[in-house]
């Protein structure tokens, strides 16, 4: 049983994730899909690549990284990873789904972490910041919160030229 401090903390954790990914939500609800799809001159992606980009860099530290089933369709991974871009045009349905899956998965992977799924977590070097390891789940769990924050702030910067 986690004590009350680690509890309160991880509230407050999941609190700013999805504070974040509203916002995100927010952000994007009265786009179009072509608006979506655009890259910005400048980017070497788009705001459907950026929603992609969140849902599957999760499932991949906390879900692949403890050898667990992703809670998403696995075909998304190769196209929202680190370091892809899109290839073709996103799909409105697509896009539903990703907006869908903002949300969804970080409420399914609270419900997990009471339970000992992540307890074979594989240590990870992250590419984002230079050498910083995360070593069990509440690293990686922690780490979203910013990884969240950084891409926020670059479909921030987007959406003023889409």
């Amino acid at each position: 049983m986690k004590n009350e401090s680690y509890l309160c903390f991880m509230d407050k954790i999941f609190e700013v994730i999805r504070a974040s990914r509203k916002a995100l939500l927010s952000l994007v609800e009265d786009l179009s899909t072509e608006q979506m799809n655009k890259i910005p001159n400048g980017f070497s992606n788009n705001l459907a690549w950026q929603m992609g980009h969140l849902v599957v860099s999760q499932q991949v530290l906390c879900y692949k990284l403890s050898n667990n089933e992703l809670v998403i369709d696995p075909t998304l991974v190769d196209k929202y990873r680190n370091g892809s871009k899109p290839e073709g045009f996103i799909s409105a349905e697509e896009i539903a789904q990703l907006k869908a899956y903002l949300l969804d998965t970080i409420d399914q992977l609270e419900k997990d972490l009471a339970t000992d799924k992540f307890e074979n977590y594989t240590p990870y070097t992250i590419s984002t910041y230079k050498g910083y390891r995360l070593e069990k789940i509440e690293d990686a769990v922690t780490f979203i919160v910013s990884h969240d924050g950084l891409h926020y702030g670059c479909s921030l910067m987007m959406k003023k030229f889409v």
